[in-house]
């Protein structure tokens, strides 16, 4: 069978058959490791969804927390690959924030949208958190971000629809993060390859519900087709591109997809990076990070179920 395309780790076959790469993984350490330390801690036990939470060991209190969604085009991918396992502890020693990376359940067992239920919980599973690490002493909830990786920057709008404009003191959304964001739509792109197209679309055949008649143009996979209302309070969003991204066109679409439904969004592009070189952004991410754990946007959050 011949390859025809691939996304996201996903090798996508001329038959539609999809093959996952096999990523290496490493452990929680518990013990400070350049200058991060971590540790694994479930969420729900029925579901199995759990999450591994990152340290820096800078002595300041209140630092902000990222809660972080991986990769992986919703079918493979895990916060305990060494590839994200990597990247986080950059980010987290480098803008010296606390991680929480959910490790969320995948199609096809598991079609959308278990992903966005199992990371809304999260949410609120990280606002009540009984776990130390995430006690007032440490973590200042008040400066809260979601972040994600393709398919998890797909799920931080997603998920950041879900819970905005309502309560969940003491937890306040500060800032989403959308890095080489997985979207996609019925009509082909003119900068897209037709084999690309091809394979998002077996990918996404996959992921998107049983009873789906919309094909890549449901909102879960393709938001424009969707309108923003202008009283839904959305807090600052940033989307991270790659110039070497077959992605980067439909996140140019989401970007301006924002900014045109009035909510305050802002980019960064990498003009020589692919979809898996996101380390590239750490600079920006930390900047926006900093620029945003102290404003006015202060978004208060509680679950839509």
């Amino acid at each position: 069978m011949e390859v025809v395309g691939e996304v996201d780790g996903l090798k996508v076959y001329s038959d539609g058959s999809l093959q996952c790469h096999e990523s290496p993984t490493l452990p929680a350490s518990s013990h400070f490791t350049d200058g991060v330390a971590s540790k694994d801690v479930v969420i729900n036990p029925e579901t199995g969804v759990w999450a591994r939470i990152f340290r820096p060991e800078t002595p300041a209190q209140n630092l902000p927390l990222l809660i972080y969604f991986h990769g992986g085009a919703f079918l493979c991918g895990s916060t305990k690959d060494e590839k994200t396992v990597n990247f986080l502890c950059m980010l987290c020693k480098n803008a010296s924030v606390m991680i929480v990376s959910v490790d969320y359940r995948l199609a096809p067992e598991y079609r959308l949208p278990a992903a966005y239920d199992d990371c809304t919980e999260a949410v609120k599973w990280t606002a009540k958190s009984p776990d130390e690490w995430l006690s007032p002493a440490v973590v200042d909830l008040k400066r809260c971000f979601l972040g994600g990786v393709s398919a998890g920057a797909n799920i931080v709008h997603n998920v950041g629809l879900r819970v905005a404009g309502v309560d969940m003191s003491p937890l306040v959304v500060k800032g989403m993060i959308c890095i080489h964001p997985f979207f996609g739509g019925e009509k082909k792109l003119s900068n897209e390859r037709i084999m690309f197209f091809k394979a998002c679309k077996a990918i996404w055949s996959k992921v998107l519900p049983l009873d789906n008649t919309k094909g890549m143009d449901h909102p879960f996979c393709n938001p424009t087709v969707s309108t923003l209302k202008p009283e839904l309070k959305l807090p600052p969003v940033l989307v991270a591109l790659a110039g070497k991204d077959e992605l980067q066109w439909r996140g140019e679409m989401f970007y301006n997809y924002l900014k045109k439904s009035g909510k305050e969004v802002e980019w960064t592009m990498k003009e020589n990076a692919t979809h898996v070189d996101y380390i590239c952004h750490i600079p920006a991410i930390t900047d926006f990070i900093k620029r945003h754990s102290f404003t006015c946007h202060d978004v208060k959050l509680s679950i839509v179920w």
